[in-house]
């Protein structure tokens, strides 16, 4: 067993030797699923490192940290390369790390983190980078607060209020749909997907239940396989009845997890904390949601507020005392609050109609188009005809908005078809026409028409910076089907020094030197230049390229050098070195001849 010193946080890292005869995923996954270490015996702990070295020289079980870091972060890393990449000789397991996200010195533990990848030769893969990345990114982000510090928040610094809505007179004098039997009420050993399956199959029994069918204004959904929240995953949500899932329809939302001890833990609270906050940025007009947490037995309810003011978007927290989920015929049950949200109506939730209003004119929002790092993008009808609808998700990326409107309001000279037009925009929102659709492919005519674009663009001394393949879209409502260049929340004056934004993967090699190097970025032409061309690339050949998003320093030197010797490797051949000296020489129809011939 090795130990490294962080500040005042102690890291425990334990070296993890194969066997032909032991399944190293399933040990980690069996470790992460302990949640109470202070209640283990000493034999208990020791089973629990049957298979680490040094098992003699174990911690006291008071030394190890809870077992849900590991989950969410470790274990992430190590299941990811274990699964496509055994290991020649050892590994070493990260079992702790510090409370809290905002601490100066991480030396140290990156090191640890490098020594894992020299030790066992690791090639940077698609999945490892993926988790790596992610790894890094939670703990270089300044401020970052993990799942258990959000959950360890609510605990401390969270209200208790009492349920916020009227209580049903509803019963249920019968199984099933009484939550009475819950397959974890006289068993341990039970499975978590056990417990979920049989939430849902009661909120099924719940909704069908005439006495009380024709009551419900909302449904349970299982959303466990659907990225309802961009890409996130919770276990069910309230919809109102007949409706589509979408974004914009979700009233409330929950998780259903196995608990192993006498409450959930921080970890599983600040998860479920966390879909709340998610769904209050892609619902910006709504002030509260309500997330439910149960295990079946007993059901958690928590109040997530926002509070915006013009620099930094925060969250409150509320929480309604525990209770158990099974039906009795008292009013402060579990089963009747849960009931009580299926009968209350969206406004009764905090949802808040999808339209918005500029002056006399009313947009309707009809669909969530994507996310992004710092905003939503909608899908709305105004006056019947569709437009964009784009809306920042925190009060923190209000400059965002700002600079794209005045790019837009500058380019509208131009009157170009390959460039959106802002009908109506406020502070935190722009409305925009036409709606495009995402890209897989460029075709011939679309090179012209976006290096033509570019052109007068650079001509009106304005670079977008951020020239990557989801920031193409196409008008499909347009006989021409013309391509969109889209997102100028991120453009900038020419030969303007300023900070580093953009899709790193596709930056010019000056630009990746400049980051290795630590020195001033200038932007110009040739960046939108090669940035257009190198998305290109990527379309046509798809490597495997992680995006790194700009404004974590999660390691962005070494992913800047790595991108160097990618795109290096990537000018052997003629055809290529001549697109790089039409960019070299600024020189717009070669690099359009150039380029055309690929098709």
């Amino acid at each position: 067993m090795s130990q490294i010193n962080l500040c005042d946080n102690r890291f425990l890292i334990y070296t993890l030797f194969p066997s032909s005869s032991i399944h190293i995923y399933d040990e980690v996954n069996r470790l992460s699923d302990i949640e109470d270490i202070e209640k283990l015996t000493e034999k208990e702990v020791a089973d629990l490192f049957m298979y680490f070295n040094d098992t003699e020289k174990l911690p006291s079980k008071m030394c190890l940290y809870s077992p849900t870091v590991l989950n969410t972060y470790s274990c992430a890393f190590l299941s990811c390369f274990l699964l496509s990449n055994p290991p020649k000789n050892h590994i070493h397991v990260i079992i702790e790390q510090p409370i809290g996200g905002d601490f100066p010195n991480v030396t140290s533990l990156q090191r640890a983190i490098e020594d894992v990848r020299t030790e066992l030769n690791l090639k940077m893969e698609s999945g490892f980078k993926k988790v790596h990345n992610a790894l890094e990114t939670s703990l270089y982000s300044p401020g970052f607060v993990t799942e258990t510090d959000k959950g360890k928040e609510v605990r401390d610094k969270g209200s208790e209020i009492c349920f916020p809505l009227k209580v049903t007179e509803s019963t249920k004098p019968h199984a099933p749909g009484k939550f009475s039997l819950p397959p974890n009420k006289n068993s341990t050993d039970v499975s978590e997907k056990d417990i979920q399956d049989y939430f849902m199959n009661e909120c099924g029994v719940l909704r069908n239940y005439v006495p009380i069918k024709n009551k419900l204004k909302l449904t349970v959904e299982d959303t466990r396989n659907s990225p309802v929240l961009g890409t996130r995953k919770p276990d069910f949500v309230f919809i109102p009845k007949n409706s589509h899932l979408d974004y914009l329809n979700v009233m409330a939302i929950g998780e259903v997890k196995k608990r192993t001890g006498e409450n959930f833990s921080n970890a599983q609270i600040g998860q479920a904390i966390s879909f709340g906050e998610k769904l209050l940025q892609l619902q910006p007009r709504r002030s509260f949601v309500l997330v439910l947490l149960t295990n079946c037995i007993t059901i958690d309810i928590y109040r997530v507020t926002r509070v915006d003011n013009h620099q930094k978007t925060q969250f409150t927290y509320e929480y309604v005392a525990p209770r158990p989920l099974e039906y009795n015929s008292t009013d402060d049950n579990g089963w009747k609050y849960m009931v009580t949200i299926m009968e209350s109506s969206p406004q009764d939730l905090g949802w808040v109609e999808p339209s918005l209003k500029f002056d006399d004119n009313i947009i309707t929002l009809t669909r969530a188009i994507g996310v992004g790092r710092t905003s939503i993008v909608y899908e709305g009808k105004h006056n019947n005809e569709s437009v964009a609808v784009k809306m920042v998700k925190k009060a923190d990326y209000l400059p965002c908005i700002k600079t794209e409107v005045d790019a837009l309001k500058d380019l509208s000279k131009l009157g170009s078809p390959h460039i959106p037009r802002i009908l109506f925009q406020n502070e935190d929102t722009l409305v925009m026409t036409p709606v495009g659709e995402r890209i897989n492919n460029l075709r011939k005519k679309d090179i012209k028409d976006i290096i033509t674009t570019l052109q007068k663009v650079h001509s009106s001394g304005i670079i977008h910076r951020d020239l990557r393949k989801f920031n193409f879209l196409r008008n499909l409502d347009d006989l021409s089907e013309n391509i969109l260049i889209v997102d100028w929340g991120y453009s900038t004056n020419d030969s303007d020094s300023t900070t580093f934004a953009g899709a790193l993967e596709c930056m010019p090699d000056h630009i990746l030197q400049s980051l290795i190097n630590g020195e001033e970025i200038v932007y110009g032409p040739q960046v939108d230049l090669v940035c257009f061309v190198r998305s290109f690339y990527l379309m046509l050949h798809r490597p495997t390229l992680d995006r790194v998003p700009f404004d974590k320093d999660d390691n962005i030197k070494e992913r800047a050098h790595i991108l160097l010797n990618f795109w290096k490797d990537s000018k052997q051949s003629d055809v290529w070195n001549n697109i790089y000296e039409a960019i070299d020489s600024t020189s717009y129809d070669q690099l359009i001849r150039e380029l055309e011939r690929l098709f």
